[in-house]
């Protein structure tokens, strides 16, 4: 409570109060005439004990306690305290995701920034205001939010199991039962900066069902030795000017040199099965399909270090999709790899 309420409090005490208080003389122990209350001093006394108790009450009610949540991207399902179970993505035994797995953005009042860091796999941030840089795939980076509240929802973090889906797509012999424990849990942490200076530690515990679902949840949390995860250095922004940039080099360097066909390195009858597993996934999104067709071969999404990278021509493809949600229509690109049986699963989704 600052100076001014405590002000305002103190001046909407009816003064009836204050007398009745001061006149009072049912106390056995004290005559009227030596009472403590009828002198000047005991009056002084009375205002302090009230300015004390108003205090006293400001140290327990939360009248300035900032409120921050956080939502399941594409089902805006509140992640709770409790283990709240994502409907948005699964993953298989084979590695094959459905849906994304763990998207979500935060809501509350005058965030300045917020720090996020993944201790055992990879977060990826998308701004769709396109007012922020993007930073690619990392451990840690810091997003600057701004006083515009109404952006936060479209601040979107994608957390991104690329360990766990290696382990089960080059493995055929492991299970999700088999997984180690820090390939079916994670914590992501968010240290957050307030405009008014204050700060606050949250944190997504993440964790990788039996049944191939996820469940999350969302709590405050406090920074301990063993965190060492959470001072590793922020992953570099990278500017959009220079993103752009670089898509323009690398087309004018495909053009002078050549570049790997990922279209030609596939039968039409392989395309035909990778586009009907990019199809099977939007189904358990929110996201209708308007239009899917393959991306160009210079697309710059195929040199994605930790996740396309990964895969030569002939085990990818990567397709441009064009979706509707609510009535707003996104660009967006999906990529499908070849899994350890021979099967075509969704590897990557986003904008």
């Amino acid at each position: 409570m600052n100076k001014e309420n405590i002000s305002k409090a103190i001046g909407e005490i009816d003064s009836r109060h204050i007398n009745e208080a001061i006149n009072y003389h049912s106390c056995r122990s004290l005559s009227c005439n030596t009472s403590i209350f009828r002198k000047p001093f005991g009056r002084f006394m009375i205002a302090i004990f009230c300015i004390c108790l108003l205090i006293g009450f400001s140290m327990f009610m939360p009248f300035d306690k900032q409120t921050i949540k956080a939502y399941a991207y594409g089902t805006d399902k509140e992640i709770m305290k409790t283990n709240t179970v994502l409907s948005s993505g699964t993953i298989t035994d084979d590695g094959e995701m459905k849906g994304p797995q763990v998207q979500f953005y935060i809501v509350g009042k005058d965030i300045k920034t917020i720090r996020f860091s993944c201790k055992n796999q990879w977060i990826d941030f998308v701004d769709w205001t396109g007012k922020r840089n993007e930073f690619g795939m990392g451990k840690n980076f810091t997003v600057p939010y701004g006083s515009d509240e109404s952006e936060y929802c479209y601040l979107i973090i994608d957390w991104i199991p690329d360990d766990t889906i290696r382990m089960l797509t080059d493995n055929k012999n492991v299970g999700i039962k088999d997984l180690p424990i820090k390939l079916r849990k994670d914590i992501v942490v968010l240290e957050i900066t307030y405009e008014n200076g204050k700060s606050a530690t949250k944190a997504i515990k993440i964790n990788l069902q039996d049944n191939g679902k996820f469940a999350a949840s969302f709590d405050d949390y406090t920074i301990t030795k063993q965190d060492k995860f959470v001072k590793c250095p922020d992953s570099k922004p990278i500017n959009n000017d220079v993103l752009h940039a670089h898509v323009n080099d690398s087309v004018s360097q495909s053009t002078d040199k050549g570049c790997i066909s990922y279209q030609a390195a596939l039968s039409k009858q392989e395309i035909e099965e990778a586009k009907t597993a990019a199809l099977d996934y939007y189904k358990n999104t929110v996201w209708h399909v308007e239009s899917i067709d393959v991306t160009s071969d210079d697309n710059r999404q195929y040199k994605n270090i930790g996740i396309e990278a990964n895969y030569s021509a002939g085990n990818i493809i990567i397709f441009n999709v064009t979706a509707i949600f609510n009535g707003k229509t996104e660009n967006r690109t999906i990529s499908v790899a070849r899994t350890k049986n021979g099967n075509w699963s969704v590897i990557n989704e986003g904008f």
